[in-house]
This record gives C-alpha cells, sequence and structure tokens, in this order.
C-alpha cells in the first residue's frame, strides 16, 4: 500500500474526514484538514486518536472566513487553500486530495487547486444511510461508532476521479515563496491563518490568461516571430502591428532585448570620452591623438560621405590603438558596458589580430587576451546581475587583397581554425566564425579567395562576407555560391537580382544591413539622397535579415539607435517587424542549437509597459 498525504476541506459534516481516510488501497501517514472558523473538529479528534493515533493530523481553519457568502469570501478562501496545499504536501506524488468537503464553490476550488498544483489521485467519497435497526436509524453516519459500522457494512463509497498532473509553470512554486500567517496553536488543536496578500491566485489567474490566449493562437503560432508573443493581450498585439514610431517607441526599443551579429571592434572608442577611457593607462607609448572632424550633422549628415572617408574616421583606433595590451582590455570592457546598456543579449564582434601584434606579441596572443576580457566582463556581469546579460563571441576577420602580399589573409584564417578549436565551451566566449570584409570592386569579389576559405569550410567554421555594399549584386552571388556564405555584410545591391534575392530567402542565408552606416555611406531617402532603404523589401521577400550597429563609435549610433532609424528609412515597418528582425538575428547567429535555445528564451520580448501612443 502507498504511503501518502491526505489533504481534504470542511464544512458542517466532520464525518467525512475520517471516511475520506479510509481511501482503499492508501496507507495515508498524514491528513491534513482545511475548515471554517466555526465547524467543530471533536469528532475528528476523537476518531484518530482511537483508530489511528499515529497518522500526523492538522487542522487549519481560515481566519475570516465563517460562510460563503460574497465574492471576497470565496477569493479569501481559495488563495489560503492553494497555499495551504503547498504548505501541507509540496510532494506531488505522495498528495491526495478528497472533494467531499463544504460548499459547492469550496469543492471547486479544491479540484482547481488539484488541477493546478498536482496529485497523486482526486477523489470523492459517498456514505449510504445506514440502516434503520442498525444503529444508524437510517441516517448518514455521523459517530465514530457509525463510521466504523458504515465501513464494515460496506456503506462508503469512493470515486476516484484520477490523478492530476499539474501544471508546469507552477511545478517550482514553494510554501517559502507564498507563506500562511498562522496564529498559535487552538485549545481544540487547530490552526487559524490567514494570507497576507493574493500574490499566489493572482500568478495561477495570470497564468491561465497566458494559456488561453495561447490556445486560441494556436493555428498561428507559427508564423509568429516569438511563441510568447501568443501570451500578449489582443490590445498589446494590436499595438504591435501598428507601424514603427521614432519618437513614442524610443523607450520600448532600447527595452527590447537585441542581438548585433556585425560590430567591429576597431569601430568602437573612436572619438570623444570612450577614447579618452581608452588612451587612459597605456601600457606603451601612444601616438599623438588625431584632430579628426565628423561632417556636419553626423550622425545623420545631409551628404553621405562615402566609404574611405567613412573609414578615415576611425584611425584613432584599430591597430594604432589595439597594439597596446592595457588599451586594448579598456576598450573590450567599454564596449561591453555599451552593449549591457543597450539591452543587447548576444554579440558576435569582428576583429583583426595580426593587425595588434607588435614583438614578442603574437596574433595567438592578442586573440587570446580579447577573448579573455570579454570573458571576464561576462562573468562578471552574470555574477552581479540577474537581469542584464550579454554573450559575445568572436568573429576573424580576413582583409580583401587584389595583388601583393596576401599572408595576412591566410594567417587570419588559420588563426581563425586553431582558436576555434581550442575554445569550444559554448558557454563561454569563443570564435565562431570569419569575416572577408575590406574594399569591395570587381578585383576583389569573393571567387578570388575561394582555395583560401577551403579549410575554413572543411573544420565548419562559418562564414560571413561584406558584400553588395559597395559592390553590385555580382559580388553578391559570389559570396554565396563560391564562398559559401551564411550571412552577407550589407547586401544593399541585392533587390537588384530577383533571382537572386529568392535564391538567398530560400537558403536562409542572414544579411547584415546596419542602417546608421549604410545612411552615413551611401545615403538614403529621406535622410539624403533618393534611393529606398532596400530592408522592408528585403522582410518582405521573406529574407532573413538582421540589423546590426557595423562600428559603435564612428557611427556614434547604438543597436537601438539604427532600429529606430528604420522608422523614417521604411515608414511601412512595424513594431511586429522589429521583433521579427530579432528572430532572425537569433537565427541566422553563428551558435549552436544549444545555445540558440538559452537565447530563445532571453531574446523573447515582454508586453510593453509605456503607454502607447
Amino acid at each position: 500500500m502507498d504511503s501518502a498525504s491526505l489533504l481534504i476541506s470542511l464544512g458542517t459534516s466532520p464525518a467525512i474526514v475520517p471516511e475520506a481516510f479510509h481511501l482503499p488501497g492508501v496507507s495515508f501517514t498524514a491528513v491534513h484538514v482545511l475548515t471554517t472558523e466555526t465547524t467543530s473538529v471533536d469528532l475528528i479528534h476523537d476518531y484518530f486518536a482511537s483508530e489511528a493515533p499515529n497518522v500526523r493530523l492538522t487542522i487549519t481553519r481560515v481566519v475570516g472566513f465563517k460562510d460563503l457568502r460574497t465574492e471576497a469570501d470565496h477569493h479569501l478562501f481559495e488563495e489560503v487553500l492553494c497555499r495551504w496545499m503547498l504548505a501541507s504536501e509540496p510532494d506531488t506524488d505522495r498528495r491526495y486530495v478528497s472533494l467531499s468537503g463544504g460548499y459547492k464553490t469550496i469543492s471547486a476550488s479544491v479540484q482547481k487547486a488539484a488541477g493546478l498544483f498536482g496529485a497523486r489521485q482526486v477523489f470523492h467519497v459517498l456514505a449510504d444511510n445506514l440502516p434503520a435497526g442498525t444503529g444508524g436509524q437510517g441516517r448518514l453516519p455521523t459517530t465514530p461508532d457509525e463510521i466504523r459500522h458504515a465501513r464494515e457494512i460496506g456503506a462508503l463509497r469512493y470515486i476516484r476521479l484520477g490523478p492530476e498532473p499539474g501544471w508546469p509553470q507552477l511545478a517550482q512554486a514553494r510554501a517559502a515563496d507564498y507563506p500562511l500567517h498562522r496564529d498559535p496553536i487552538a485549545a481544540d488543536g487547530t490552526h487559524s491563518v490567514t494570507s497576507p496578500d493574493r500574490t499566489l491566485t493572482a500568478r495561477i489567474a495570470d497564468i491561465l490568461d497566458r494559456s488561453h490566449r495561447i490556445a486560441r493562437s494556436w493555428d498561428s503560432l507559427s508564423e509568429l516571430p516569438f511563441a510568447e508573443l501568443a501570451t500578449w493581450s489582443p490590445q498589446d498585439l494590436a499595438w504591435l502591428s501598428e507601424p514603427l514610431d521614432p519618437i513614442h517607441d524610443a523607450s520600448w526599443v532600447r527595452s527590447l532585448p537585441k542581438l548585433d551579429l556585425h560590430c567591429h571592434l576597431g569601430g568602437f572608442a573612436t572619438h570623444g570620452t570612450d577614447l579618452d577611457l581608452v588612451r587612459q593607462d597605456p601600457n606603451t607609448h601612444l601616438p599623438p591623438r588625431l584632430d579628426l572632424s565628423f561632417p556636419a550633422g553626423w550622425p545623420l549628415p545631409p551628404v553621405p560621405c562615402g566609404l574611405n572617408p567613412y573609414m578615415r574616421l576611425g584611425n584613432n583606433n584599430g591597430s594604432t590603438l589595439l597594439r597596446d595590451p592595457d588599451c586594448l582590455r579598456r576598450h573590450c570592457q567599454l564596449l561591453y558596458q555599451r552593449l549591457i546598456e543597450d539591452r543587447v543579449v548576444y554579440a558576435e564582434i569582428r576583429c583583426s589580430p595580426n593587425n595588434y601584434t607588435q614583438p614578442g606579441r603574437s596574433a595567438l596572443d592578442v586573440l587570446g587576451d580579447i577573448r579573455s576580457h570579454f570573458q571576464k566582463c561576462m562573468d562578471a556581469q552574470r555574477a552581479q546581475s540577474s537581469q542584464s546579460f550579454c554573450h559575445v563571441n568572436l568573429l576573424i576577420i580576413a582583409t580583401r587583397k587584389n595583388s601583393g602580399d596576401r599572408s595576412d589573409i591566410s594567417r587570419h584564417l588559420s588563426l581563425a581554425i586553431t582558436a576555434a578549436d581550442q575554445w569550444r565551451d559554448e558557454s563561454q566566449c569563443r570564435i565562431v566564425g570569419v569575416d572577408l570584409a575590406g574594399f569591395e570592386s570587381p578585383t576583389t569579389r569573393a571567387a578570388l579567395f575561394q582555395t583560401d576559405f577551403e579549410a575554413v569550410h572543411r573544420v565548419g567554421l562559418a562564414v560571413t562576407v561584406h558584400a553588395g555594399e559597395n559592390d553590385d549584386a555580382e559580388g553578391i552571388w559570389q559570396a554565396v555560391f563560391k564562398l559559401n556564405a551564411r550571412r552577407l555584410g550589407h547586401a544593399l545591391h541585392l533587390g537588384d537580382a530577383p533571382d537572386l534575392l529568392q535564391a538567398v530567402a530560400d537558403r536562409a542565408v542572414g544579411v547584415e544591413m546596419c542602417p546608421c552606416a549604410n545612411v552615413q555611406i551611401r545615403g538614403f531617402h529621406p535622410i539624403n539622397g533618393t534611393a529606398k532603404y532596400p530592408l522592408h523589401e528585403y522582410l518582405e521577400a521573406g529574407v532573413r535579415v538582421t540589423v546590426n550597429t557595423d562600428n559603435l563609435g564612428i557611427s556614434a549610433a547604438t543597436l537601438s539607435d539604427n532600429l529606430l532609424l528604420l522608422a523614417r528609412l521604411c515608414p511601412d515597418l512595424t513594431r511586429r517587424d522589429l521583433i521579427q528582425l530579432q528572430r532572425n538575428a537569433l537565427e541566422a547567429a553563428f551558435v549552436g542549437s544549444g545555445h540558440r535555445s538559452s537565447l530563445l528564451r532571453e531574446a523573447s520580448p515582454k508586453p510593453p509597459t509605456i503607454p502607447c501612443p
């Protein structure tokens, strides 16, 4: 026979407790009774003292609940009931729940609580009238002797309703999280309890409401960027379908969990306070700080500046500054802090370690330091905050060259292969891919480097290629079909080749767009120029397009700034589209399935907490 606990509510008929105690096939070692302030419990004490003295018996009275007259009475009882059930028997597999005692609403609440928190068995007990002349006078048993007699003649009938697995969302609920206020034990051996608030039933109501929304959205779940959206209210979903507002939505966008897949290490801390902080405590002698002036109106100048002038704005950083180990350390720390401040939960940072070497300090040493700095930032952030965390992985850059010594490309690709094999733990900062970057032209297209990348493909490293920023659609085509790129940097000319556009969508190739940098370099309507920014067109075509920062320092724009700029570049873009961009980034990230699953939880958006305009 099983060893178990009986949980039962009690109305005005105390005999129901010993009757339920004799459920066939179960040996109860504990009996927990929940009753009103006024019910007599003498019969229960007498029966268990004589029939089951070794059974642990607790009788709990609900303070302020004498009679069920109002909804307030019902809500009071239901809150105490749920907390009492958790406290009485935390082990679902030992919990047997009887529905026999109390008002109909009380029985309904007991059954509901059993369904929510789980029970080994839910059951009901019925007693027949005792036959006249047998001591019962043709009525239900009401004394210990009558209860014994009813058992002997089979006048007690048990109806098992089956087990309840409980709701998974409540599996971790603990009594310590929802305590009852207990008065001292009364003269009749009962505990009087009350609840300080209604937080547990409020949580239950929220879970039920969210679950019903999911059920209503079942047929459309596969169409949602995140399944979490199915739990949003109809009002919030309607708000989500409206166009993005760059003013009213700024706080919401900044609070969204975001992913940045295209962020250059050397493009951060290029000017201003960040540059001052990086240069503050160098280990070696630093060259003088250049007096670089940004174009008028930056970060949204009236005229685009072009790629080469844009890159020159970063000349205070990169290989000029990051050769110094202390500057590199501080640089990584500050960049990580900026990611945290902007609610970025995952970032892939691109770097060129071979450019930061010096005598006695190899590219592998530099890369090891970069990785170590970000890992220490991650460890510190995880230790001090459960609310915000950003996982950083690294991409190694190979820079295009159309002539001369191309050994630097081989060195960086070899470094990526070696480092990726050395650091394999997905929970740690590691090398997850390589990037073909540098100035695009017909003479530096991907086909030229096809043999260089064979070793990268052999070991399964992911490849992203800057393509279609300056070059035309042919540059994109070669990146996809000659270098097997899993992602494309910018791809601004993808729409010029409809068949290629469809192929990129069908292959689920990620497209890394950087609105602020794209506007600054190329110009797009209505910021400057007449060309239409193609992001929304790509989304409509099913392309896995993402939004990124490119160079946080040069562009002087966070990931949130880049997303908000889309409201001006793509007026038809909705808030839901913005969330789709984050889901696209999640799917395009160079991570394994386990890490992607954890990111899915971290990146799932929550309903807006700001007033809708």
